[in-house]
């Protein structure tokens, strides 16, 4: 099944570069140069998976970036001129996967691309009827990658998930950042120290009791762990 990729990058040389290779590299590709035209995309073309320019001539980056994760949960790997690290955390914060600063070597592009790309087949597996109790509230299918708190189902990103099955295969066992980054994420990623922080937080916000109560700990000094 050929996987659609969506690029959203108003300079048309870096909008042709990408789509050329992703399309070589056996992607279906759609490049538009507008925030509206990416938001009619999501609609008709139905990517698996968005490349998004923060500087756009119609809308903020960040601005649509939040409106996809409004409309659907798939990965978004956020494209950046700049190197500010206020900018990298919050277009995390606002539900991006990844990111890459410009300029950036279409090896690594492919290579990221690649890496989101297997966690969307497997998020796309049929589900069994098998699920594993994280907690009270929650309970998890670890084969059909579905979560649900107090039997609503949870729509989580892609890596989102990836790292709640992490926590909830290895409980008790308490893990640095950088384990974490290690671990988790599929490649040796070069962000911030700060992506797993902010991970952990949508993870909370999403999961967490309504008594307080975090389904992962914060183990100060060290890193985190779920019991």
């Amino acid at each position: 099944m050929e996987l659609k990729v969506l690029v959203v990058e108003d300079e048309i040389s870096i909008n042709d570069i990408l789509v050329t290779a992703l399309r070589a590299d056996g992607y279906t590709v759609k490049g538009v140069f507008l925030a509206k035209d990416a938001k009619d995309a999501l609609n008709f073309f139905n990517p698996d998976i968005v490349l998004l320019d923060i500087n756009l001539p119609d809308e903020d980056g960040f601005e649509l970036c939040r409106y996809i994760n409004r409309k659907c949960t798939i990965p978004i790997i956020m494209l950046t001129a700049r190197n500010d690290i206020v900018d990298k955390v919050l277009g995390l914060e606002l539900g991006a996967d990844d990111y890459i600063t410009k300029p950036f070597h279409i090896k690594e592009v492919l290579t990221r691309v690649k890496v989101a790309m297997r966690r969307v087949n497997k998020y796309k597996e049929q589900p069994d009827e098998a699920f594993i109790d994280v907690n009270k509230s929650v309970k998890v299918n670890l084969e059909g990658r579905i979560v649900f708190k107090d039997g609503e189902e949870i729509k989580l990103k892609p890596k989102e998930y990836e790292l709640l099955e992490f926590f909830t295969k290895n409980r008790n066992r308490v893990f640095s950042r950088e384990e974490l980054l290690d671990k988790v994420w599929d490649f040796d990623y070069d962000g911030e120290i700060r992506t797993v922080d902010v991970h952990v937080r949508r993870l909370r916000s999403k999961l967490d009791k309504k008594d307080g109560t975090s389904i992962i700990e914060t183990v100060f000094g060290v890193g985190y762990v779920m019991r």
